[in-house]
């Protein structure tokens, strides 16, 4: 499989937007022969399937997984039909990495999905593995990386065993038991408490509401608009509902001049305000 390439965003995430163009890629027309020579190659649409990873990141509450959404050319990827499968290659495989330059992929180490065979709801991961010299939270994330995914993007499977190069083994990295099957652990345990939906290197024009998730106390969110690294709007908003809950949140920036910018959304303590975890995005307005 060549290198995935990915569109800029998947927006259920803002309103009145349009996005930059995708691309296109020559089409074959299905002529006759003698129609041939008075025919003109047409441009047909490049063919775009979504797909949703999770990546870490460090924060207060140790590593968490944050998630992000990208349309992928099937056609220039040579992507097969197993979606599931397509996504943990891409991930495992190394060949997306993120596109916020804040989040990191553990599996970047050199190891490759050799298969995936499912039983009912339950998939087998068959892997080689590469350097993942982790310790034991890291190993924990770097296997609940691969059972968000894969769950995300197959929503048949309901748990996930593993085996390395067609052998059970006993752990992946030397900490976390993989004799056993992995489900996915309790959102507010694992997941970061606050994230945006937009994707960094959005164009985006007209009215911008940004859109996000959130676990927090009394669904708090705290936010903030920075253009040359200065703060030049910031305020709250809510979630639907307060942790262990997560529900979305939106905020209206309305119209805003042409320019880059970056979107800030955080969860601090309400008992010491300090910094508990944070999210940030990058956007041009053309």
């Amino acid at each position: 499989m060549k290198r995935a390439r990915t569109n800029r965003i998947i927006v259920p995430i803002v309103f009145a937007i349009t996005l930059a163009g995708c691309g296109t890629r020559p089409g074959a027309l299905n002529v006759s022969p003698t129609a041939a020579a008075s025919s003109v190659p047409s441009e047909s649409p490049e063919v775009l399937d979504s797909y949703t990873f999770y990546y870490v990141a460090d924060t207060a509450n140790g590593l968490r997984l944050y998630k992000e959404t990208q349309a992928i050319s099937a056609t220039e990827n040579d992507l097969g039909v197993d979606k599931g499968l397509n996504a943990l290659v891409m991930l495992i495989n190394g060949q997306l990495p993120p596109t916020d330059g804040n989040y990191q992929n553990l599996w970047r180490t050199g190891s490759k999905v050799n298969s995936i065979t499912r039983a009912g709801d339950v998939a087998t991961v068959d892997i080689s593995l590469g350097r993942l010299q982790v310790g034991a939270e890291a190993e924990q994330r770097a296997i609940d990386q691969i059972v968000w995914t894969l769950t995300e993007n197959d929503p048949s499977v309901k748990s996930v065993k593993f085996t390395v190069d067609g052998k059970s083994v006993e752990s992946l990295a030397g900490h976390v038991d993989a004799t056993k099957a992995f489900t996915r652990e309790p959102q507010n345990e694992v997941l970061a408490t606050v994230w945006v939906d937009l994707l960094d290197g959005s164009d985006l024009v007209s009215q911008v509401k940004i859109l996000g998730t959130a676990c927090t106390f009394e669904a708090n969110v705290g936010w903030e608009l920075l253009q040359n690294s200065k703060v030049i709007k910031s305020g709250a908003t809510t979630a639907a509902s307060a942790c262990p809950d997560r529900s979305s949140w939106s905020v209206d920036l309305g119209a805003l001049p042409a320019g880059d910018y970056t979107f800030r959304a955080f969860d601090t303590s309400a008992k010491d305000g300090s910094l508990i975890n944070e999210d940030t995005k990058d956007f041009t307005i053309n």
